[in-house]
């Protein structure tokens, strides 16, 4: 797969190269008859034909990549594992789920014979596994998601309907989330530096697109393996765009452009903090990122701009004392988002339980229990954290730190590893407004964007690398840690 990855990147090189060379050279051959003619420079309508190939050519390589990965065994095929409890391996689980949620009532779907890979992920994954249910069932037959009848069921119709299901929702939610962040870093790395950079801004946007896309974690334990990891990584990374896309307001006053800038709490904010619900609700290792995005926001909630309404772009005062109602008030509004979402979700496994007599508590503990399994013990055997490394003689921390406290023991760890990072952030959120002003102040309305565009890609920045810092803390120090949390950090 490593070596299929890297003929594939080389492809592209050359055929992005030639592609490139053949646009020179048709742009300039025509036009400068004279041997003493300068170069004249590519039309725009040549350009952006460019840019469009460039670009579809990085997005075709890396779906025809995935479609490669594809046609290779997936996890358990065959019973490969041998296990004489549950057939197969997570294509089995996956493909088992869509079958319990496409028969079953909605109070059943986390209690139905949960020893044969039982429904262990957040109820948006449950939904969308009920969704994919009803598509198999359509387009493959109702054989292939058959109430306990179907168990190992491996055919090649519902193996190639499966795998492309997998490459849909790349496309849907991956692709187009890593687009636009990609499209942020280039855009600003390239401003204000003549045709010249353009022209090279246009071709480290495919590279960066192609590099990002075809990242061999991902890519082989997705469409290799067979889990659906891009939809929960698209949506936080989607979150992580909006939150730090920081609202602008264009006014002319005494007809002069100024910007007015709102680092508060605004509708980007309110929206990623949706998209990262959505994430833990689909994979609950996103959670590994809640330290990062909790601290981000709360110090945006702790801004030093006081704003004069709250929906207002214009900022009243500039002043370095918080104003404690503005803070309660954008901290509620995130609140309230949140927990709407949360209930969305969670809400019908309430409303359609089979008891009468159940509270919401009772009916969520069930859903708790199945999401986060504690019972398995410290740390899985093929998962290299600090507890694996410190389970070996001579320490043999398992013998020596009783099993009721060795959660208590991770999760001491894990906010140690963590708390240098959520401090950062933190501080990250509340200084926006200071050097934003610092920078934009007594400048043209040109400088101001571009200062405005630059403190946008500093928070993506540092919001990137703290929730890389958290989740990789989270990886290598708390409790129970699935092997396929390393893609957080990646």
């Amino acid at each position: 797969n490593f070596c299929l990855w890297r003929f594939v990147s080389r492809l592209f090189s050359i055929t992005s190269a030639t592609i490139l060379i053949s646009r020179t050279t048709n742009g300039n051959t025509i036009q400068n008859s004279s041997p003493s003619s300068p170069p004249s420079p590519p039309s725009p309508s040549q350009t952006n034909n460019t840019t469009k190939t460039t670009l579809l050519l990085a997005i075709t390589t890396s779906l025809f990549l995935r479609t490669l990965i594809a046609l290779h065994p997936h996890s358990g095929q065959n019973n490969h594992h041998g296990s004489t409890t549950a057939y197969g391996g997570d294509y089995e689980a996956q493909r088992h789920w869509m079958e319990l949620t496409y028969h079953l009532p909605l109070h059943l779907w986390y209690k139905h014979d949960v020893h044969y890979w039982g429904l262990d992920y957040p109820p948006l994954t449950a939904y969308g596994s009920l969704i994919l249910g009803y598509g198999s069932a359509y387009l493959v037959g109702e054989e292939s998601v058959a109430l306990v009848e179907s168990r190992g069921y491996e055919g090649i119709g519902h193996k190639v309907y499966m795998r492309a299901t997998v490459i849909i929702l790349d496309c849907l939610v991956y692709i187009p989330v890593v687009y636009a962040v990609v499209n942020r870093f280039v855009e600003s790395r390239s401003r204000g530096n003549g045709s010249g950079r353009e022209n090279g801004r246009e071709n480290g946007r495919a590279f960066w697109l192609l590099g990002v896309l075809i990242q061999p974690a991902l890519v082989i334990i997705d469409h290799g393996h067979f889990q659906y990891n891009a939809v929960c990584l698209g949506l936080a990374l989607g979150s992580f765009h909006f939150m730090t896309k920081l609202n602008n307001n264009h006014n002319n006053n005494n007809n002069n452009n100024t910007t007015s800038i709102n680092y508060s709490i605004g509708w980007n904010c309110i929206f990623g903090s949706i998209l990262f619900c959505l994430a833990l609700n689909w994979k609950q290792m996103a959670l590994y990122y809640a330290p990062a995005v909790f601290s981000y926001l709360l110090g945006r909630c702790c801004c030093s701009s006081s704003f004069s309404s709250l929906y207002s772009l214009k900022p009243k005062t500039i002043s370095k004392k918080w104003n404690i109602t503005t803070i309660l008030v954008q901290i509620v509004m995130l609140g309230l988002a949140v927990v709407a979402t949360f209930s969305i979700l969670w809400l019908p496994f309430y409303y359609y339980r089979h008891n009468v007599h159940e509270t919401i508590v009772d009916v969520f503990a069930v859903i708790v229990r199945r999401i986060f399994p504690f019972s398995r013990g410290l740390f899985e055997g093929k998962v290299g954290n600090l507890w694996c490394v410190a389970s070996v003689k001579p320490i043999s921390i398992r013998e020596r730190i009783p099993a009721s406290i060795q959660p208590l023991c991770a999760l001491a760890l894990t906010l140690c590893m963590v708390l240098p990072f959520c401090i950062l952030l933190f501080r990250v959120g509340r200084r926006a407004t200071t050097n934003a002003d610092s920078s934009t102040k007594n400048s043209t309305s040109k400088s101001n964007n571009n200062s405005i565009n630059n403190n946008d890609l500093l928070q993506l920045k540092a919001l990137l690398w703290g929730a890389a810092g958290s989740s990789l803390s989270f990886f290598l120090a708390s409790f129970q840690v699935h092997e396929k949390s390393i893609l957080l950090p990646l």
